[in-house]
């Protein structure tokens, strides 16, 4: 009787490149996304995740109503440009800080 040698094949696979870290993303997020990183976060260790996002886009909404008023003439006193500049990057923010917590936190720089 014979014996069977059992080879043992061997598959070599390309070694796949290394997964990055988190750091290593957030490294790549452009300054201002890693702003909204940052305020996310930061909105996150003091509340939860539904109440962050409702609260953030209850604010921009309000915000985006007061514009809207100002920009009517809706109020007697007069606005300057620049702070209504100011009060859109805030309403801006919100949103972008309600849509990363709500699009899953990605760290990559495509995500806006």
């Amino acid at each position: 009787m014979k014996a069977k040698t059992i080879v043992s094949v061997k598959t070599e696979q390309p070694d796949a490149p290394p997964t990055p870290s988190d750091q290593e993303r957030r490294d790549q997020l452009a300054p201002w996304q890693k702003e909204i990183v940052a305020l996310a976060e930061a909105r996150l260790s003091v509340s939860d995740e539904q109440s962050v996002v409702s609260d953030m886009l209850r604010r921009a909404i309000g915000l985006a109503a007061t514009v809207e008023d100002l920009a009517l003439g809706k109020h007697e006193s007069e606005i300057s440009l620049s702070s209504l500049a100011s009060v859109m990057q805030t309403i801006q923010e919100d949103i972008y800080v309600a849509k990363w917590i709500a699009g899953g936190r990605p760290l990559f720089p495509e995500w806006f």
